[in-house]
């Protein structure tokens, strides 16, 4: 099936269940693919295009990010997957402008701090390492990794929107601990993002590629085969 049908077949289905599951009937409108994204990245199978748009852009305009669509951003992270359904993720941000933003920018590092100045809001995002199960408390092995899954769905939706998404390791930990009046050690600062309105004026971006599927699975035994 060629990429132009692939892509109506997705415009027939959002027109569906935006019509369908209780959503804003003009909301299929706000969804987009970055047709530069998804032709700069070469695939040996069939995936689905919105997984190679998604890309960690850095250029923005440096505009305000509107209270529903930052919240849509974190109803898709809202759904990921996690062992035993609890959920362990957990976000605090900043907006542009506010009381907050300075700190937040302040706890990214230097190259960090030099993009991510002109995006709309900041983000920090913990896990919970621990859940209360029938009146005990108990670890929560896979905090990180089911975090990782909410990122990666309000990645995906800010994809979809035309909005730049980009989770940064790059920044001081116990700054953004402080910050945020963290203090509990159940939890575990994980990254900090970046979301803002993308800047295409400033031309094509870099689209970064990936190592081949055989370079990291295996089957049966593992086998180290990235060296």
């Amino acid at each position: 099936m060629s990429s132009l049908a692939t892509h109506l077949i997705l415009v027939l289905v959002t027109i569906y269940v935006s019509f369908t599951n209780g959503a804003p009937k003009s909301s299929f409108f706000i969804y987009r693919y970055d047709l530069e994204g998804i032709k700069n990245r070469p695939v040996t199978r069939q995936v689905h295009p919105m997984i190679l748009a998604r890309r960690s852009l850095r250029e923005m305009t440096g505009q305000s990010i509107k209270d529903e669509e930052l919240m849509s951003l974190f109803e898709a992270a809202r759904w990921a997957p996690s062992h035993f359904n609890t959920q362990t993720w957990r976000f605090v941000y900043a907006k542009r402008g506010s009381k907050y933003w300075d700190q937040y920018l302040d706890a990214l590092s230097p190259g960090n701090r030099k993009w991510a100045k002109n995006a709309g809001v900041l983000m920090v995002v913990l896990s919970k390492l621990t859940n209360n199960y029938k009146g005990r408390k108990e670890p929560v092995p896979s905090h990180s990794f089911d975090t990782g899954s909410a990122w990666m769905a309000m990645a995906l939706e800010g994809t979809a929107r035309g909005l730049v998404v980009h989770a940064m390791g790059g920044f001081d930990p116990k700054k953004a601990a402080d910050m945020i009046g963290l203090k509990s050690k159940e939890y575990r600062i994980e990254a900090m993002i970046a979301v803002g309105i993308r800047d295409k004026s400033v031309g094509p971006e870099k689209t970064t590629q990936r190592n081949e599927v055989e370079k990291f699975i295996s089957e049966g035994i593992f086998t180290e085969k990235l060296k």
